[in-house]
């Protein structure tokens, strides 16, 4: 939508998702904002965007932060003040409204469940299709988001390291993989069908879609009595490493 032509909050999120899509963000991140977006339409509703006030959202912000974690509440809130920042530049609103939204502080450490090196060694020694090995080895030794290990593919490996294309922010990256993951990716590989380069593949060979993968680590876990997805595999990977005395994943 043309700036001079965007009055309800849904044109809006469509003019901002677009700016952000162009600016490189991922399709994880344009989801997210999309959901923040429209959670403060069901406050909001369909009066004018332009006339949101900065008590507006010193409302919402209470209302937030009194229903949700402090983490998603942070989240909800740095996407309104993204989207808010948007239409002050493009001329949409004259004074940015979002600009002083009360957002939580942010604690200096990593949140959210985690294993200890023993569950994570349980785990993985548990799994006896290469597979599945491989995908939580290579989890495990990389901390790769979900979206970032099913695009793997076999051209992305390297000698001791992976390419991680469209990462986020849209920016490709290489990330060092362990000598154990690696060895159990090679057991796994003779296991793949050639119907195309995906490295982690279901078992008709067809690429992992992300409810797809997020189900089997969901198993996987749970035949061994834990509760598992791939952030709890990334989180146990930062904590292991520094309780280590590693310096904080990025």
């Amino acid at each position: 939508f043309p700036p001079n032509r965007i009055e309800t909050l849904e044109q809006a999120k469509a003019a901002y998702l677009d700016h952000c899509r162009l600016s490189g963000n991922s399709e994880a991140t344009l989801t997210a904002r999309a959901g923040a977006i429209r959670r403060f339409a069901k406050y909001w509703g369909e009066r004018d965007v332009r006339e949101v006030t900065v008590g507006d959202l010193e409302a919402y912000s209470a209302e937030i932060r009194s229903q949700v974690s402090r983490e998603t509440a942070y989240q909800y809130l740095a996407c309104l003040r993204g989207l808010f920042r948007f239409l002050a530049q493009t001329h949409v609103l004259l004074v940015d409204p979002g600009a002083g939204i009360p957002i939580p502080k942010m604690a200096h450490r990593i949140t959210g469940p985690t294993l200890t090196p023993d569950e994570m060694k349980r785990l993985i020694e548990s799994a006896s299709d290469p597979r599945d090995r491989a995908l939580l080895e290579f989890l495990y030794s990389t901390g790769l988001r979900l979206s970032e290990a099913r695009r793997v593919t076999i051209q992305d490996l390297g000698d001791g390291r992976v390419i991680v294309r469209g990462g986020k922010g849209g920016k490709d990256r290489v990330v060092p993989v362990g000598a154990s993951a690696a060895a159990s990716v090679n057991r796994y590989l003779p296991h793949r069908k050639p119907k195309n380069d995906a490295l982690f593949q279901t078992d008709t060979g067809r690429p992992f879609g992300s409810a797809w993968l997020s189900r089997l680590i969901r198993t996987l876990g749970l035949a061994v009595g834990l509760a598992v997805n791939a952030h709890t595999i990334r989180r146990s990977l930062a904590t292991h490493l520094l309780a280590a005395g590693a310096s904080r994943m990025r």
